[in-house]
């Protein structure tokens, strides 16, 4: 039989390595962690960029179009087509306090925690969202201001 002293020491020195070895793993799993969520916020903060920038061309486009359509079918003037200015209005001001709100990719985010990251991630997605749907309401538009143009080229 072994010594029982040995065998004690030996289950020491590898319960030791091991708890060494754990921490070093943890540690190394929270700098690959905070690595992809600082990718990923900064893929979001481009593309937040990129949603602003489309809607900010976007915006004025349908604008025109509503205009023209309006212009077209006789309503340039009546109540509905002031409605559209006011939203329209209210739309771009809202456009303009979202893109201010946008982080900026020239930032550093090299000091933030994993938790940090977490949070500014679902700050720029709801960004985003809000962004998203004002493009939403603007292509529907254009939509529809494409099927009443189809619509007067049939009558004509």
């Amino acid at each position: 039989m072994a010594d029982p002293h040995w065998t004690s020491y030996v289950g020491m020195a590898t319960g030791l390595l091991g708890a060494v070895l754990g921490i070093i793993g943890y540690r190394k799993a929270n700098e690959i962690k905070s690595l992809d969520l600082r990718l990923e916020y900064r893929k979001a903060i481009n593309d937040c960029s990129s949603a602003i920038s489309k809607a900010e061309e976007l915006l004025p486009y349908a604008n025109k179009s509503r205009e023209r359509v309006a212009a077209a079918t006789g309503n340039y003037n009546s109540g509905a087509m002031q409605i559209w200015k006011q939203q329209y209005e209210q739309d771009t001001n809202s456009l303009s306090d979202l893109a201010s709100k946008a982080p900026s990719s020239e930032t550093n985010y090299e000091s933030l925690s994993p938790k940090q990251l977490e949070s500014k991630l679902v700050e720029i997605h709801a960004l985003q969202n809000e962004i998203d749907l004002l493009c939403n309401k603007y292509q529907s538009a254009i939509d529809e201001d494409d099927k009443t143009r189809e619509h007067i080229r049939s009558r004509h």
